[in-house]
């Protein structure tokens, strides 16, 4: 494969993760990962795809609303690995208390398994999150 065409495949990863997030379909957002995968969600760490799936599933439980937007990304091919930086937005609306806005970068890893590009590690850092008003907290992120 290219690196133009795993580049390809690789956003199209991303979009098809997204588009699974909003549309709260846990089968589809499953198949985005490696078996071995490991997930830090701001700082909660799993590993195995069906452990982050259980992550996952119990996130998005308790939320009312959650649309996550994807804004801009880089991917960067070695053979059958790669790595990207994704910049994204989430409006949430919890079950309980006030609706919020994040905005977040994922650091990921990815390794092509049996034809498919699929997430090998994801480390999710939030930029702020609080009011559309931003008057919620902000964090700095230096990317290593």
């Amino acid at each position: 494969m290219s690196d133009i065409a795993a580049e390809i495949a690789i956003r199209d990863l991303v979009a098809r993760y997204i588009d699974a997030v909003n549309r709260h379909h846990q089968d589809d957002w499953a198949a985005t990962w490696s078996e071995n995968a490991h997930w830090d969600l701001a700082g909660m760490e799993v590993t195995g795809r069906d452990a982050i799936v259980g992550l996952w599933v119990g996130a998005m439980s308790t939320f009312e609303f959650a649309l996550m937007m994807l804004n801009s990304g880089t991917v960067k091919v070695d053979g059958n690995t790669a790595t990207g930086r994704w910049y994204v937005t989430e409006h949430l609306k919890p079950g309980e208390g006030d609706p919020s806005l994040t905005l977040g970068v994922y650091d990921d890893e990815y390794a092509l398994e049996d034809g498919e590009w699929r997430f090998t590690k994801r480390t999710y850092h939030i930029m702020y999150t609080g009011a559309a008003d931003y008057s919620g907290t902000f964090n700095a992120y230096r990317p290593g």
